[in-house]
């Protein structure tokens, strides 16, 4: 594991007992905006799901995978404890990779939307958002097709699928 991942995960480990009260109330807008008028199905993955917000809003059936331990024991769930750019998950696995405000935790962002590809069914979806004071456009567009992009509050979210 490298130094950053380390710090990454020794960051939301310690932070874990308040997160929900902090974050919840934003993620939640975030979730709100991202998913409207999006009908959810298949295979789920919530890639750096922390304490299993999304799974708590959205009700729905999905592996949440993150590298904090402690984050990922907040609650009950098909949960993977695993660093997002080493993803232990077949290919073309799920139908929807989602994604809220944890690209710019990978160590190797690069990497990360490689296993996104990776594990991605041809024709699955991804809903990912990152602060916008990172820039990933260029990996972005490098790697998939940009379906829908928004700002939203301090976060850029993209609506991606494969490209052909």
């Amino acid at each position: 594991m490298t130094n950053k991942l380390k710090e990454i995960k020794n960051a939301y480990d310690g932070s874990s007992e308040f997160y929900n009260l902090r974050y919840k109330e934003i993620q939640f807008k975030k979730y709100n905006f991202a998913l409207n008028n999006i009908q959810l199905e298949g295979k789920i993955l919530d890639l750096g799901a922390g304490t299993g917000l999304l799974s708590k809003f959205i009700h729905n059936d999905l592996i949440s995978l993150d590298i904090s331990f402690n984050m990922l024991n907040k609650f009950k769930g098909k949960r993977i404890q695993a660093d997002m750019s080493n993803i232990p998950i077949k290919k073309e696995t799920f139908d929807y990779i989602l994604s809220f405000s944890a690209l710019m935790n990978s160590d190797n962002v690069e990497r990360t939307l490689n296993e996104i590809k990776r594990i991605l069914k041809k024709d699955g979806k991804i809903i990912i958002s990152y602060l916008k004071k990172f820039d990933y456009m260029e990996l972005i567009k490098n790697n998939f097709k940009i379906l829908k992009q928004e700002i939203i509050d301090e976060d850029v979210m993209f609506i991606l699928e494969q490209k052909v």
